[in-house]
């Protein structure tokens, strides 16, 4: 395979059910409703979009943003979580779902009734949107200076390994039988982790047990956003810091 071996799905879900099975989501004119969304797959990066609706996030991860803002689109990557509000101004019946036409049609989506109406749930494309971490970002606030920069680029070689992909940091393939570390740090410092994705993928990251503070995004500064998931299509500057919490 040119492009190497890829996972591939016959079917997607909203809580275990395909778009039109299982009951719709139920809402009245005039609510306020949180969503708190979880991209429960190991390789898809999933949109969310409800039509003639804005989601208000409030939440990256569980950490709230200090700068909610509402984006007609969501872009959620593996293991990444959103909390959002969605005020419900346009009663009707809606598929809230992807925007890929194919995925949605395998079943990536869910009904949104309001009450008292009925009839074939309606999708309608929203307008071209770009996903940027940084609106949600402090705008009166500077991250602090790390005590040490990392600098970590992402590449991947197409087929490389019996017809799968074969990823590297810095050159290096990650070996499970080996597992020898690239890096060396201390409890307490902060580390600047300066993230290239090399690749022609969008690429989640996840720090177990961690969180980053985002603080430069493709060049545009920002702070204050807390996370431990992540996906980059560009360059990506984040701050760790070396802080274990409890979750395993």
């Amino acid at each position: 395979m040119p492009h190497g071996y890829e996972v591939g799905y016959r079917l997607f879900t909203v809580n275990g059910r395909v778009l039109g099975h299982g009951e719709p989501i139920r809402v009245k004119s005039g609510e306020r409703v949180l969503f708190h969304i979880l991209n429960g797959s190991a390789t898809e990066i999933r949109s969310l979009a409800l039509p003639g609706h804005t989601f208000k996030v409030v939440a990256l991860d569980g950490n709230p943003v200090p700068t909610p803002a509402e984006v007609p689109v969501l872009w959620i990557g593996t293991a990444e979580r959103v909390s959002a509000i969605v005020e419900m101004r346009r009663p009707g019946v809606w598929v809230l779902g992807d925007l890929s036409n194919d995925d949605r049609n395998r079943g990536m989506g869910v009904v949104v009734e309001y009450a008292g109406r009925k009839g074939k749930p309606r999708w309608v494309a929203p307008p071209p949107f770009r996903w940027d971490y940084t609106r949600f970002g402090a705008r009166d606030m500077k991250a602090k200076v790390p005590d040490e920069v990392i600098e970590m680029t992402f590449t991947k070689r197409n087929a490389a390994v019996h017809g799968f992909n074969e990823w590297a940091i810095n050159g290096v393939p990650f070996d499970m039988d080996k597992m020898e570390p690239m890096f060396h740090l201390r409890q307490g410092r902060r580390y600047r982790l300066r993230m290239r994705n090399a690749s022609d993928d969008i690429h989640p990251m996840h720090l177990h047990r961690h969180s980053f503070e985002l603080t430069r995004i493709a060049g545009k500064p920002t702070a204050g956003v807390l996370k431990d998931v992540g996906c980059w299509a560009a360059t990506r500057r984040w701050r760790w810091i070396s802080r274990p919490t409890s979750r395993d």
